[in-house]
C-alpha cells in the first residue's frame, strides 16, 4: 500500500468536519458522514490491536454499506462524483487493509481457548456443538438447548442459556443458583473486570463449576426444566424488587 493505515485514518478524520457541516444537505451526505465516522473507528481498532472485533464480519458489513453508497454516488451529479472520489478511494484502502486482519483462534484475552477448556464437557458429555463463534465468545447448541458464553463487562452477559424452541427467553447463572437454593446467587459480581487472561480463566472456571454442579437437567433438556427455571427466575425477580423497595423506602 502506498499509504500507511495511520495516514489513511488521519485522512478520513480530516474530512469529517466538512462532511459534518454538509450532512444536513441531503440523506446521501449524512450517510457518507456516518459511514466515514464508522470506518475511522474501525481503523483505530486495528491500530490499537483491538482483539474484540471480528474483522472479517465487520468488513463484510462495511462493504455492503459502501457498495450501496457507491451505487447512489453514480446517480449523482458529476461534481459530486468528483468531490467524493478521493474519500471513497481511501475508504476502500482501509477496507482492504482491514480484511487482512484475522481474529486469533484463542479469541480476546484467550477467551475462546479458555471456554473450550472449561466447557469441553458440553461437547463430550452432552453432545453440544459450537453453533457460532466470534472473538469474544461462543454459542453452543445441542439442537434443543443453547448456551452462550462470552467475555463481557456484566455477569449476566457472560453466560446465558435456554431452549432453542424459545430463543428469546434466556436464563442466567443466578437463576440456576437460586433454583437450587445456592446463596451464591446473592454474591455474583454485577460488573466483571476481565482484564487479563487470568481473570478470564478464573471467571469461566467459576461458571463451569456451577454448570457442572447444577446444570445436568438443563443441558439434557429434562421435561419441565425450563418451566421450573422460569418460576425460579420470576421468584428471584420478586425478591430483588422487594429488597430494593425495602432499601429505598418504596412501598
Amino acid at each position: 500500500m502506498t499509504q500507511s493505515l495511520q495516514e489513511l485514518v488521519s485522512g478520513l478524520e480530516s474530512y469529517l468536519p466538512e462532511l459534518e457541516r454538509q450532512r444536513s444537505s441531503s440523506g446521501f451526505a449524512n450517510d457518507v458522514f456516518e459511514a466515514i465516522d464508522d470506518l475511522r473507528h474501525l481503523g483505530h481498532y486495528i491500530l490499537e490491536g483491538n482483539t474484540r472485533v471480528d474483522y472479517p464480519v465487520r468488513v463484510g458489513q462495511e462493504r455492503e454499506l459502501w457498495k450501496t453508497l457507491a451505487d447512489l454516488l453514480r446517480k449523482r451529479p458529476a461534481e459530486d462524483q468528483q468531490r467524493y472520489a478521493k474519500i471513497f478511494g481511501e475508504a476502500e484502502q482501509i477496507l482492504r487493509f482491514a480484511e487482512t486482519i484475522q481474529p486469533s483462534r484463542d479469541g480476546h484475552l484467550g477467551v475462546l481457548r479458555i471456554i473450550r477448556k472449561q466447557f469441553g464437557f458440553l461437547t463430550t458429555d452432552y453432545h453440544f456443538r459450537v453453533a457460532h463463534q466470534k472473538p469474544t465468545g461462543m454459542r453452543f447448541s445441542s439442537g434443543t438447548v443453547y448456551v452462550n458464553l462470552e467475555w463481557a463487562k456484566e455477569y449476566s452477559s457472560s453466560c446465558s442459556f435456554g431452549a432453542e424452541s424459545n430463543p428469546t427467553k434466556s436464563f442466567w447463572i443466578d437463576d440456576l443458583l437460586f433454583m437450587h437454593g445456592d446463596e451464591r446467587y446473592r454474591t455474583l459480581p454485577e460488573d466483571l473486570a476481565l482484564n487479563t487472561e487470568r481473570d478470564v480463566e478464573n471467571w469461566f472456571k467459576v461458571l463451569a463449576d456451577i454448570v457442572k454442579q447444577y446444570g445436568r437437567d438443563v443441558l439434557s433438556n429434562q421435561p419441565g426444566i425450563f418451566e421450573k427455571l422460569a418460576k425460579a427466575q420470576a421468584q428471584r425477580d420478586r425478591e430483588y424488587t422487594e429488597e430494593m423497595n425495602r432499601l429505598h423506602g418504596h412501598r
